[in-house]
């Protein structure tokens, strides 16, 4: 029980306000009881000045004796009536054999007489002493009765109240039971969003925030489905003509052949890895590289030199002559993926350069953002495949060169998780293509 309290928050709220209500109407009750018992005996009193006060105009003395009674066994003794003279004799008498105390003083008094005490009020009119007398404890026990009268109401509003508290505790938290239901029952695949609509403050926030963890889940799914597709359709000629070179080789004979054959394996088992190098880096940031490293500024000169260090192999074996103008800027990123990024559009330059051939690579801090250009020599891409060239493993017709078609679609995702842009155009200096990738706000070094 205690656990559910502590974890449960309806049974939380109910606890409070049930408490809260119960608490409130025993007080209430209290005060209700309080005041309705002393407004009881401030009218008791007034009652009591108004009889004394009613008699005033006097008694005509032996008007009335205590021998007048009819009923001589009369012993009601509750309120008590007793009118006298100046010098002591009783003209009038409300019940037998209750003599009142004679007091010179008027007002109220208390006295014992018969096992109980009475509540006394004496008045002088002319020479006679007029007083009313009454039983307190008679007095208390019709105060209590009808101060009780005035307080059971809120004794029976309390269960209604804790009932409407019930009710309203219930349907306020029915949307959240709702969305516990909507979770409960779909299937382990089904992640689309959950409904948010009439959810209480309080509670859409979490459901939000939910649902952004159902939309990441579709993504990842989403890029790994397509990582399986891509790898099953993709590594399936590779491994076939590794299976056909493993085939030559076994058929060689002479040594020329089986050297021919041991080099096309070799260069067969290279792009197959660079093929599943590729398909990793792809659905990594795919994923959302943003996710697995958190963003922080990034020194974008610094990632370059190391990026045109790993290419620096690639470049002198073509050859190609690589022109930098790098200004010392920083963007806001990962800068692994940045370093993935820039190695990318290196090595597709390198790759479609001819021998010989030249490769810009430029670094720009501009009012509005930072600037990357790569541009090479080679023949280019015709402007109506550029758009093609950013979807994976398309290839332009004709192009030289042994590429997977994956490495622009990899710069596409890096870009596009930085909120940078991406676009490719003519080299007016080089001739072949420039590739530009612009980043917003930047941050100088």
């Amino acid at each position: 029980m205690r656990q559910r309290l502590r974890t449960s928050l309806r049974a939380r709220l109910l606890l409070l306000l049930f408490g809260a209500v119960v608490l409130t109407a025993a007080v209430q009750a209290f005060v209700a009881y309080r005041t309705a018992l002393d407004e009881t005996n401030e009218i008791f009193d007034y009652q009591m000045e108004q009889m004394a006060r009613s008699l005033r105009p006097g008694l005509p003395v032996g008007g009335y004796t205590v021998e007048g009674f009819r009923d001589e066994q009369d012993d009601s003794f509750e309120f008590i009536v007793q009118v006298s003279t100046a010098d002591g004799q009783k003209i009038f008498q409300s019940t037998p054999k209750a003599a009142l105390p004679r007091k010179s003083d008027t007002g109220f008094s208390t006295f014992e007489s018969h096992g109980a005490t009475y509540k006394l009020y004496s008045l002088h009119a002319g020479s006679q002493l007029i007083q009313v007398a009454q039983d307190r404890a008679a007095r208390r026990s019709l105060a209590r009765a009808l101060a009780l009268r005035t307080a059971s109401p809120i004794a029976v509003m309390v269960p209604l109240l804790l009932l409407l508290v019930w009710w309203v505790v219930r349907s306020s938290l029915e949307p959240v039971n709702r969305v516990r239901r909507q979770i409960a029952t779909r299937e382990a695949d089904a992640l689309h969003a959950v409904e948010t609509g009439g959810l209480p403050d309080e509670v859409r926030p979490l459901v939000e925030e939910l649902n952004l963890l159902f939309k990441r889940m579709r993504q990842a799914f989403a890029a790994q489905q397509h990582f399986v597709a891509d790898a099953a359709h993709e590594l399936r000629s590779p491994l076939a003509a590794l299976r056909l070179q493993v085939e030559q080789l076994r058929r060689s004979i002479t040594d020329k052949e089986r050297d021919l054959a041991v080099l096309r394996l070799g260069s067969g088992i290279d792009r197959a890895t660079r093929l599943v190098e590729q398909l990793l880096v792809l659905a990594r940031q795919q994923t959302g590289p943003a996710e697995a490293t958190p963003a922080v500024p990034v020194d974008l000169k610094q990632v370059i030199l190391l990026a045109l260090h790993d290419a620096g192999y690639a470049a002198q074996t073509r050859p190609v002559q690589i022109e930098t103008r790098l200004e010392a800027c920083s963007v806001t990123g990962q800068a692994e993926a940045l370093r993935i990024l820039v190695s990318n559009l290196l090595d597709n330059a390198i790759k479609y350069t001819a021998p010989h051939g030249r490769l810009g690579l430029t670094l720009q801090a501009l009012p509005d953002g930072v600037v990357l250009q790569v541009e090479d020599s080679g023949p280019g891409i015709p402007a109506a495949d550029r758009l093609r060239v950013l979807d994976r493993f398309y290839r332009v017709p004709g192009a030289e060169g042994s590429g997977s078609g994956l490495g622009l679609a990899i710069v596409k995702t890096i870009v596009e998780a930085h909120g940078a842009t991406l676009s490719m155009d003519s080299s007016d200096r080089l001739g072949g293509l420039r590739v530009s990738v612009r980043f917003r706000t930047p941050q100088r070094v």
